[in-house]
């Protein structure tokens, strides 16, 4: 039989082929380039007989060239449809992450006004503001999630171009870091079933994001020069109590927690400290939840933990669920809503018929703590 050309390889972005990953082949930006915050590049196969491309150049310059060269102006919506996004931006998303006076000074008037001044900060408002009406219009969903990959690329390559730059304008930059991670947390749960499923390197993703937030939220706070962010930076958060926090669950999820440390304490396992400093962790995050203590979990875990994840370790993948349980306290929003679910379903279900007598008590309270 003649052989089969691999289509679906030859049509897929070239940083998935350079990763040799699958590409789902979305246009203008695959999920996955979105998901690990990369410029997408699509190119036409070369003829066969006259090749464009220098083979003997290492695979990496290709990929750098491609990336560095002069982006394609993306696409923009019509000018009264781009309006309505806007304004869907300030009066209707915004206030999905407003829980005080400060959080509507911040959200509703500085970052505007910064998106006025910075083009890549506006597309990614405009971005998470498509997101979420794909989460609101079920029946536009599709067009919605296409409009904000668009935007989404768009305010990433901005925000490289940004960064490439000597005279670096610190607000912009933590301001466009914060709603790539809105983008990040909430476009999994909102592209459904079809989106890919990798528990492990949705939490290295989101520890990557988080850590450039925090690079960025530190050299704020700590900096010498004052900035129009500084009254929310320096809030005390401690005092933000959400409203979406389900104090029953939370108080349930608490005391799991306890009973599982007296599990695994008396393992006398060789990794304890790991376990110890893991737990203290998770312990502070629920207990504050929604503080940034639950949020920058996932960059306060040591590798350590993240390498026993991978090993297969019960100990640390049951840590990690404890995670997704937190995460399905904020389901309620929008851009958080499924994401624990996602998480718990994602490491269990290639576990099935695999769980060790000892744990199948709470892994089933689990399940049911997600609706599972």
């Amino acid at each position: 039989m003649p052989r089969r050309c691999h289509t679906k390889s030859r049509k897929g972005c070239v940083q998935c082929k350079e990763r040799h990953i699958k590409c789902d082949e979305h246009r203008p930006t695959c999920s996955l380039c979105v998901k690990r915050e990369l410029t997408c590049t699509y190119v036409s196969p070369p003829p066969r007989r006259k090749p464009t491309t220098d083979i003997s150049q290492p695979a990496s310059i290709r990929s750098a060239s491609a990336t560095l060269s002069p982006p394609v102006m993306v696409s923009r919506l019509p000018r009264l449809e781009e309006m309505r996004l806007l304004h869907h931006a300030l009066m209707v998303t915004s206030p999905t992450f407003i829980q005080d006076d400060i959080d509507r000074e911040f959200w509703q008037m500085v970052v505007p006004r910064i998106a006025t001044d910075h083009g890549y900060v506006l597309d990614g408002f405009l971005a998470v503001a498509a997101l979420h009406l794909a989460s609101l219009e079920p029946g536009r969903s599709s067009h919605w999630l296409e409009t904000a990959l668009r935007y989404q690329n768009s305010a990433i390559i901005g925000l490289r171009q940004h960064l490439a730059t000597s005279e670096q304008n610190r607000e912009a930059l933590f301001s466009c870091s914060v709603l790539n991670l809105v983008f990040v947390t909430a476009s999994p749960g909102i592209q459904g079933e079809g989106h890919p499923v990798d528990p492990l390197g949705d939490i290295l993703t989101m520890r990557s994001f988080l850590s450039g937030t925090a690079f960025l939220f530190l050299q704020i706070y700590h900096g010498k020069e004052p900035t129009s962010i500084d009254f929310w930076i320096r809030r005390d958060r401690t005092k933000t109590v959400s409203k979406d926090c389900n104090t029953d669950r939370r108080r349930i999820t608490i005391n799991e927690l306890h009973t599982f440390r007296k599990t695994f304490d008396g393992l006398h396992s060789q990794h304890q400290e790991i376990y110890h400093s893991t737990h203290d962790l998770l312990l502070k995050a629920i207990e504050g939840w929604p503080t940034e203590d639950s949020i920058s979990w996932p960059i306060k875990v040591e590798d350590a933990f993240l390498d026993l994840v991978k090993q297969g370790d019960w100990i640390a993948r049951i840590m990690l669920l404890f995670h997704g349980i937190g995460m399905h306290l904020m389901s309620r929003k929008w851009f958080a809503k499924g994401s624990g679910r996602r998480l718990v379903s994602g490491i269990l279900q290639p576990l099935e018929g695999q769980i060790p007598p000892e744990w199948r008590d709470l892994i089933a309270w689990m399940r049911g703590a997600v609706e599972i």
